[in-house]
């Protein structure tokens, strides 16, 4: 009998592989990074982690985020988008120093460790510090340094040049961080920059990571200025690539929908954020059917407020439900399949993450579905997506290295982390 690194026995074992198969009680096999056998028979590791009445899955993909946004959890509520951004959040990231970046995001990752998040895909500044604290706790990043030019003082060469000497730096570090190129939004870059950030991208053979059509006045203006939406726009200029990665994506026209499905974009959905700074509700439900590659993201714990995936499935179903009012909307494996699988292939990783399959690598979690609220488990989907929380994670094993083990977080020392955020905060807002 083959003997396994880590063997994860007699679980609930979601594959989220093309046959969306479950073993039920299932096995899974690690040795090194990888996973090495997914099957019912009996398997022997080196270390053996019980899941029985638990439910073992691929680690989820955070699709969208800006991690080191910890430092403006709680700190400003109740406020539209751009009343929030520019009144609040803007100023203060103005001082932001590169040793406040690292604490905020060395807690947002043991926060998504902590949740079954193993990947994460994340825009903001001082993007070094926030691959070193992916690293740090264990999980992984794709990773974008935020270019707002329109609203900077900076030259627009000198906005992009940030980006790309991040990506030229970080683009495959450590096996666990890639890069992407991070032009914040529609409404923060010009049309001109845009397409630079395209040529840029294509050279270093990275993608694009940007919000766009999150809000309806920034929409409705860009469209009284050029005629046109703004993916209609970026079309023109030879933008939309299956690289891209849209956040939001909730004021588009019917056209605009074919667009994205012609040119293989992809879409981090962001239902929280969306609903709590009264953005609008994306037709999620229509991609979806059209085969328009969606991620779940939480979007930045100052708009969540949590890194909370799991526990978002639930928002993300019942918006869409709402929507379109009808029941059967973005249905319960779906969902889930959105929370892992779908955002491995919007990120364009699904060849090593995203599903428990041999030659992928392991990155996993074992959630514990044993606790009340979870009974009965007639279907591991439904009790997931509308009865889970990042709080029943209890174990975590990301590139084969148990990160979390019985709920708690085996890198770093948590309390000293915490520490240090709070005196961050304390120097960012007294």
């Amino acid at each position: 009998m083959e003997r396994f690194d880590v063997v994860v026995k007699n679980g609930i074992v979601l594959t989220m592989d093309d046959e969306m198969r479950v073993l039920s009680p299932g096995n899974v096999g690690i040795s090194g990074s990888e996973i090495r056998y997914v099957g019912r028979d009996e398997v022997k590791g080196d270390e053996e982690i019980d899941a029985s009445g638990c439910v073992v899955m691929p680690g989820l993909v955070n699709a969208h985020t800006h991690s080191p946004m910890t430092l403006f959890r709680n700190a400003v509520e109740d406020q539209p988008l751009e009343k929030w951004l520019k009144e609040y959040v803007w100023p203060v990231e103005a001082t932001l120093k590169p040793e406040h970046v690292r604490i905020g995001a060395e807690l947002a990752a043991a926060e998504m460790a902590l949740a079954g998040v193993t990947c994460f895909n994340d825009m903001y500044f001082f993007m070094d510090q926030v691959a070193e604290a992916a690293v740090e706790v264990g999980i992984r990043g794709v990773l974008s340094e935020g270019l707002v030019e329109l609203f900077s003082d900076r030259a627009s060469e000198e906005v992009l040049k940030k980006g790309v000497s991040f990506a030229e730096e970080y683009h495959g570090w450590r096996g666990m961080i890639w890069a992407m190129l991070g032009p914040h939004a529609e409404y923060s870059c010009s049309l001109e920059f845009l397409s630079k950030v395209r040529e840029e991208a294509d050279r270093l053979g990275v993608g694009i990571h940007m919000h766009l059509a999150e809000v309806k006045p920034p929409v409705d203006e860009f469209v009284k200025k050029h005629g046109k939406s703004p993916l209609k726009a970026l079309d023109e200029i030879g933008f939309l690539k299956r690289d891209v990665v849209f956040a939001h994506m909730i004021y588009l026209d019917d056209e605009d929908l074919k667009l994205v499905k012609e040119r293989d974009v992809a879409v981090a959905y962001n239902p929280v954020s969306n609903m709590k700074l009264a953005s609008g509700m994306a037709r999620i439900d229509e991609m979806l059917k059209l085969g328009i590659r969606v991620g779940l993201g939480t979007d930045g714990p100052g708009s969540n407020n949590t890194l909370d995936l799991l526990q978002d499935m639930k928002f993300a179903a019942l918006l869409q439900k709402l929507r379109y009012l009808d029941a059967r909307s973005l249905p319960a494996k779906s969902v889930v399949r959105m929370a892992t699988r779908g955002g491995a292939e919007a990120l364009n990783l699904d060849h090593l993450i995203g599903s428990i399959e041999v030659g992928k690598k392991a990155d996993l979690i074992v959630v514990d579905a044993r606790k009340p609220r979870y009974q009965p488990i007639r279907d591991p989907y439904t009790a997931l997506a509308y009865c889970s929380s990042g709080s029943d994670v209890r174990d975590v094993i990301v590139d084969g290295r148990i990160i979390v083990r019985n709920g708690e977080i085996q890198t770093i020392d948590l309390e000293e982390t915490m520490q240090k955020f709070r005196d961050a905060v304390a120097d960012l807002f007294g």
